[in-house]
């Protein structure tokens, strides 16, 4: 079940990202600059099994770990049979129909709903993933929120969040942000469990009320931007 709601004491900027230096930083490997979009094109991503989703100002970024074999060859994200993201976002309010992999690239324009991972390499499965391997990915990860500015970035997976964070974690809003580019705001964090459904820990019906909790958070985000936008 969901854990209960915990005051925010207020935001805590990932330990990756040096806002005053403009850097972000995978502990002690090479620093990308943070710039406009336009740099985004240099930033190389190799073996890029399902491609990113991505536009200016989502309303959730979803942020998984890296794609799986059966989404790499369909070209589209949680393509796995087993896997509960669609039917999961289909029941929470994100959305006003039933969705399906097939209509992953048709959110971010609908629903301003977006796609990333944390690391571009297929696997058969995430523990194929060395811990360094995944942090080294973490710049540019930082980079495309700061670019492209999303509301929200969902981790799908507490591993894949404590791998970013360098922390242990609750599911659900997070303490931490991370800073735009544009220095006028940020983004925060909510963490859920893995969709996979090889995670048993928690069945569909419980990982379904995660995502209706991501649904209210982003209704209360839209409430603050559209106070901000009229002020």
């Amino acid at each position: 079940m969901p854990p209960s709601k915990k005051t925010r004491k207020g935001p805590t900027v990932s330990p990756y990202f040096n806002k005053q230096a403009g850097l972000a930083k995978a502990g002690d490997h090479e620093s990308i600059t943070v710039k406009q979009e336009e740099d985004m094109k240099s930033i190389e991503e190799e073996d890029k099994g399902v491609h990113d989703l991505l536009d200016y100002d989502l309303k959730v970024l979803f942020v998984g770990i890296n794609p799986g074999l059966t989404s790499t060859a369909k070209g589209h994200h949680y393509a796995g049979p087993t896997n509960h993201f669609w039917p999961c976002l289909s029941a929470s309010g994100l959305v006003d129909r039933k969705v399906t992999f097939e209509d992953d690239n048709q959110l971010p324009a609908r629903y301003g709903l977006g796609f990333t991972n944390l690391t571009a390499r297929t696997t058969r499965s995430a523990s194929e993933l060395s811990s360094q391997e995944q942090r080294e990915r973490i710049p540019i990860l930082n980079t495309k929120i700061a670019t492209f500015r999303p509301r929200i970035a969902c981790f799908i997976g507490k591993g894949i969040y404590e791998i970013y964070s360098r922390r242990k974690c609750n599911l659900g809003l997070q303490e931490q942000t991370i800073p735009w580019s544009t220095g006028d705001g940020e983004t925060i964090i909510f963490v859920m469990p893995s969709t996979s459904g090889r995670v048993s820990a928690y069945h569909k019906s419980d990982k379904i009320k995660f995502f209706q909790d991501l649904c209210e958070l982003s209704k209360q985000q839209d409430k603050i931007y559209t106070q901000k936008s009229s002020a």
